[in-house]
């Protein structure tokens, strides 16, 4: 019996999608637009770069049943597909209820589906991960950076309204960031320098 790479596809970890590459719904973002309402329609769409890549519309009946009528902008079939997706809610523990959608594939309570293989299922049916599941610990500063100098000004400057101790810890974490990055850099490039006889 072979091992290792004797196997076809041998030790080669399955391709899995990310979440942010697919069109995907949320029910807790519809339920906060009032979107969940027994015998109502409403369209909805994607866009990529400003255009227009999938459309659908979804029919809310009364039994808690949404319908689907979904098309790619690339579909060769002006009608579409269409699919069933059942909502079902939970109790909150202070009062209300939480709407989830039912997987049609597992059946499992999700309150994100994706759009994938012209069809709607959870992220693991999908085989769905998250962009953040396949970072290294260097991307993973740079990703942490940009979302805090995304709440600054250009080069770090306070915004009006932020006061200056919560400027002087984001631009402390930003320090730090750097930092962080200038050590695994050099513990990454470190033995290629010294095999080079850059460094000591």
């Amino acid at each position: 019996m072979g091992t290792g790479g004797a196997r076809l596809g041998a030790g080669r970890p399955a391709y899995r999608a990310k979440a942010g590459q697919l069109c995907r719904v949320s029910v807790t973002d519809w339920h906060r637009q009032g979107k969940i309402q027994s015998d109502c329609a409403f369209t909805w769409r994607w866009l990529a770069n400003g255009e227009q890549v999938a459309g659908m519309t979804v029919q809310v009946s009364a039994g808690a049943l949404l319908k689907f009528v979904y098309r790619f902008s690339d579909d060769p079939d002006p009608a579409g597909s269409s699919t069933l997706i059942r909502l079902v809610k939970t109790r909150c523990h202070f009062g209300g209820w939480r709407f989830w959608f039912e997987c049609p594939e597992c059946g499992n309570r999700a309150g994100v589906i994706y759009l994938r293989f012209r069809r709607f299922a959870c992220r693991i049916c999908q085989k769905v991960a998250y962009s953040s599941q396949s970072e290294d610990a260097h991307d993973r500063t740079w990703r942490k950076a940009q979302r805090i100098e995304a709440r600054l000004g250009p080069h770090w400057k306070r915004p009006k309204g932020m006061t200056h101790k919560t400027h002087s810890r984001l631009t402390g974490r930003l320090v730090a960031f750097e930092m962080m990055r200038d050590e695994l850099l050099e513990r990454m490039a470190g033995p290629y320098l010294r095999q080079m006889g850059l460094t000591e």
